[in-house]
């Protein structure tokens, strides 16, 4: 990523992307683009009284029409979807996965809102989002392995993103515990998951997932670490139950710390160009202002 400064007719700040809109698979792009905008002053404040009409976007030179320019300091909405199949059991996972579970919900500070689903053999909707942590624990506490079958991913991502999650979410999460069982969804062809990665990619998804290898790699860990990758989410695998108990509350603390971060940015929604281009230039029209642009909410490692 380059970023550049120079003197334009509305005396703005512009910084530029240099091959950032890439999207996964063989599939068309998004009609609607987002780009994420930190703006500080000179002594490094944030500014936070900015409107749409003060950015300005472009794609390979084509001014693109702002849809919206918002501070992402909406609660995150978290999505939590638990593995339940019979690998927890052979594996022993059970009790550290509620263990885990339980810390998740102590470490995430308690405006974010979570709902549980779990997909071992089929989707088993549990809570809904809530931030009463009480009902949530004691829905975790519950969990037991289901009967057979593997996981479901592909389906209980796309299940809980078109019937769970409302229209214009501002900051949707996915937090995935799996296992390297076969994949249980039904048929899922390659430009139907590209066209699934690329809608969640275009509403400002990201998903972060916990794997749990009992067989050294499946079909499951081809598309955990694929769907982390895109949507700049977090990926980690581990051979041993227990990790799970202590690999969930600091997941919990690192989304906590990462939202005081990013909620600082606005979320700015733009059409698209006919054909889309390449290369993305952002402007911000304040003079003594310094802009940082990104391409998703990717906590930095």
């Amino acid at each position: 990523m380059m970023d550049s400064v120079f003197s334009c007719v509305r005396a703005c700040v512009v910084v530029v992307f240099v091959g950032a809109l890439a999207t996964p698979g063989a599939v068309a792009a998004q009609d609607v683009g987002q780009v994420f905008v930190h703006v500080t002053n000179q002594t490094g404040e944030p500014v936070t009284d900015l409107s749409p009409g003060d950015f300005t976007v472009l794609e390979d030179g084509v001014e693109c029409e702002i849809v919206s320019a918002e501070l992402g300091t909406a609660p995150m909405k978290i999505a939590l979807l638990i593995d339940n199949s019979e690998l927890i059991n052979s594996a022993n996972a059970l009790i550290p996965l509620r263990a885990g579970v339980d810390a998740f919900l102590t470490a995430l500070p308690a405006q974010h809102e979570v709902a549980i689903a779990t997909i071992g053999g089929n989707i088993r909707w549990r809570v809904n989002f809530t931030t009463d942590r009480d009902e949530l624990r004691e829905s975790a506490g519950e969990v037991f392995v289901g009967g057979g079958g593997g996981p479901i991913l592909l389906d209980g991502i796309k299940e809980t993103w078109e019937r769970r999650f409302e229209d214009e979410e501002s900051w949707p999460l996915f937090v995935i515990v799996a296992t390297d069982g076969a994949e249980s969804s039904g048929n899922m062809n390659q430009n139907e998951y590209g066209r699934l990665v690329n809608e969640l990619i275009a509403n400002g998804v990201t998903i972060h997932i916990m794997l749990l290898s009992t067989r050294g790699g499946s079909v499951v860990t081809d598309y955990a670490i694929n769907l982390t990758d895109n949507t700049g989410g977090l990926y980690e695998v581990f051979g041993a139950s227990t990790r799970l108990a202590t690999a969930l509350p600091e997941l919990g603390t690192r989304l906590g710390n990462h939202y005081d971060q990013v909620s600082q940015r606005y979320r700015v929604i733009y059409e698209r160009p006919d054909p889309p281009g390449a290369n993305l230039s952002v402007g911000v029209a304040r003079q003594g202002v310094v802009a940082r642009p990104y391409v998703d909410r990717r906590i930095e490692q």
